[in-house]
């Protein structure tokens, strides 16, 4: 199955003024959802679909737990996962004060993936390109 992607159009921020810029962006072909992942899983060994959902189902809690206990979650040969957050600047003087509240600054919660260095290497070397068409190029 290849890795579908479209020309769009972008901003080139050191590019000449009035010059129209596109750029080829990865697009999505569709889901891959928990229960494809639990047949899938199940179709592949020999455990019982019911065993898979049971791994699967803890293993999303305990992701949830440790990231909420503020811990990086390693999975191996897949990358990891870690919480974030962006916050608003503020200055250094207002942080003595009784009523700083450094919550109020916090403009938005994530989760960062950050793949293995072998899955970029393997998508990288295994890629199957295709271009689908868009409103630049159909």
């Amino acid at each position: 199955m290849p890795i579908t992607y479209k020309i769009v159009k972008c901003t080139n921020p050191k590019g000449a003024e009035g010059v129209e810029y596109a750029t080829n962006r990865a697009t999505k072909t569709g889901d891959y959802t928990f229960r494809q992942l639990s047949d899938d899983i199940q179709s592949a060994t020999t455990c019982t679909k019911a065993d898979v959902v049971a791994v699967l189902t803890a293993m999303k809690e305990y992701i949830k737990s440790h990231l909420l206990q503020g811990q990086r979650v390693i999975l191996d040969e897949l990358g990891s996962l870690q919480a974030s957050i962006t916050s608003k600047c503020f200055a250094e003087s207002v942080i003595p004060t009784d009523s700083f509240d450094p919550s109020s600054y916090i403009k938005q919660i994530g989760i960062n993936f950050r793949p293995e260095a072998d899955l970029i290497r393997y998508i990288r070397t295994n890629k199957h390109l295709k271009r689908v068409p868009s409103e630049l190029m159909p």
